[in-house]
């Protein structure tokens, strides 16, 4: 039970909040310290874990370093998340203890699904974060665009989590084996590589997965979903659904289907290739600030699933380091978004930025400086890390593809940067915010900057399966 304990603690804390704080009008002001005392103890669990690994349920589920590693992202993402959500719950007239007991089954889903080796397991884990993410995009009832927003996440996730299942289904009928240790196993042993079933349950799985991180073809939720939702809602699916689908990528290519290296590479560089060009290109004539960070979050799956395509150790910490490091600057640029208000969600609402509110200018630059690729930011590093994995694999072409691409999007990016150092601006200065929201902007920001001038600090901690 000690490898399952971070997530019965999080799992925990929402069935109490739904029990007490929705019929207790006074606990409801207390459910943010709930939630806060419930993600310290999750990250103190995950940051000194056991002397060795554990395992739990009968060997589905691992409580190793790749676990744990993700296990304090999805804890820092949660806590980022719910930081952000303080403006909204008021405003938007959410109930507290329901939104934050969502968030809370979420992010248990996404450390079910990383610490999963069984691909049951990993369906439960991956639906458990999906129909909280349904619910959480339309919780702002009287927005018509969220209403909206969650039907078709809804209708489009169905179809992504049959593709998922049905992939599972011909992998064990074809292995007799769900476990990931079994199934690479068997396929070795009894000669079955390059199965036509199984070769249809690879490209399913891989399918399914896919939609989790907005991969294209699998990608047209995510700008309707992005643009509907509330602003701190799409900050945390845009961190943590794609780094839990990349994770789950990572160990089911690997472990699971390492005997079919051949076959998942080139579905992997055939997803890599479309999405950095699709975002890049797409994200250009965006006039939105949250469907153009949602184009953008298209393309960075492109940049991270590089690192997997060689199918080694070396590309899949890379892959690892990039989600990580993608999920604070993407925070923090929603974080931005969150401050300014109304006035954030569109590239407009920009303008002179820098002489209404300079700090806050700053730490955007800081961002998008990252979500660029320029160093001394987190995100040089870890783009240069997935490129580079590439190189040495031998997809050179796929590498230039991806520098290309990072050009392109330095023009969307730097765009707003254009827009806050060098208009005049047109609107008040923002109001004062809430101190949490500065939080959250301050830890995302020292993530991006500790990230790009010592990289080895976040590397050394990016251990794969």
């Amino acid at each position: 039970m000690i490898a399952v304990l971070p997530e019965l603690i999080l799992s925990g804390t929402a069935v109490v909040l739904i029990l007490v704080a929705r019929r207790v009008r006074r606990a409801r002001s207390a459910a943010p310290w709930v939630v806060a005392a419930a993600v310290a103890a999750a990250i103190s669990l995950w940051a000194f874990p056991p002397a060795s690994s554990t395992t739990a349920f009968g060997g589905t589920i691992a409580g190793d370093r790749y676990a744990r590693f993700f296990g304090l992202l999805f804890s820092g993402n949660l806590a980022l998340a719910s930081l952000l959500s303080v403006r909204h719950l008021d405003s938007e007239r959410v109930p507290p203890a329901e939104y934050f007991a969502l968030l809370l089954l979420a992010s248990t889903g996404m450390m079910l699904a990383v610490s999963s080796v069984d691909l049951l397991i990993l369906y439960l884990g991956l639906e458990l974060m999906t129909l909280c993410s349904y619910v959480l995009v339309g919780i702002a009832r009287d927005r018509p665009a969220a209403n909206e927003a969650s039907i078709k996440y809804f209708l489009l996730g169905s179809f992504a989590s049959a593709l998922l299942l049905y992939g599972i289904a011909l992998t064990y009928g074809v292995t007799g084996a769900t476990d990931f240790a079994a199934i690479a196993s068997t396929v070795s042993r009894n000669g079955v590589t390059r199965h036509p079933l199984l070769l249809a349950g690879v490209g399913l799985v891989a399918g399914g997965l896919a939609f989790k991180i907005a991969a294209v073809p699998f990608h047209a939720w995510a700008p309707d979903v992005y643009q509907g939702a509330m602003a701190p809602i799409a900050a945390f699916l845009s961190a943590g659904s794609k780094a839990a689908g990349l994770a789950a990528l990572v160990r089911v290519c690997l472990v699971a289907f390492a005997p079919e290296q051949r076959i998942w590479s080139v579905i992997v560089v055939a997803l890599a290739a479309l999405s950095v060009m699709t975002g890049s290109l797409l994200a250009i004539s965006q006039s939105r600030m949250k469907r153009m960070l949602a184009y953008s979050s298209i393309a960075h799956a492109g940049y991270a699933l590089l690192g997997l395509v060689p199918g080694t150790p070396e590309g899949a910490s890379a892959t690892m380091l990039y989600a990580f490091v993608y999920a604070f600057m993407t925070l923090g640029a929603f974080g931005v978004v969150i401050a300014l208000g109304p006035h954030g969600e569109n590239l407009s609402g920009y303008r002179g930025l820098a002489t209404r509110a300079p700090g806050m200018a700053a730490v955007m630059f800081l961002f998008l400086l990252s979500l660029t690729g320029i160093p001394p930011t987190a995100g040089f590093t870890a783009k240069f890390a997935v490129i580079l994995s590439a190189v040495r694999a031998g997809y050179t072409g796929l590498a230039v593809l991806a520098v290309l691409c990072s050009v392109v999007s330095a023009f969307f990016y730097l765009r707003v940067a254009v827009l806050m150092y060098m208009t005049e601006p047109e609107e008040a200065e923002p109001a004062r915010l809430p101190i949490p929201v500065y939080a959250a902007l301050a830890i995302a920001a020292a993530v991006t900057i500790v990230g790009g001038i010592f990289p080895s600090t976040l590397a050394v901690w990016a251990v794969p399966p």
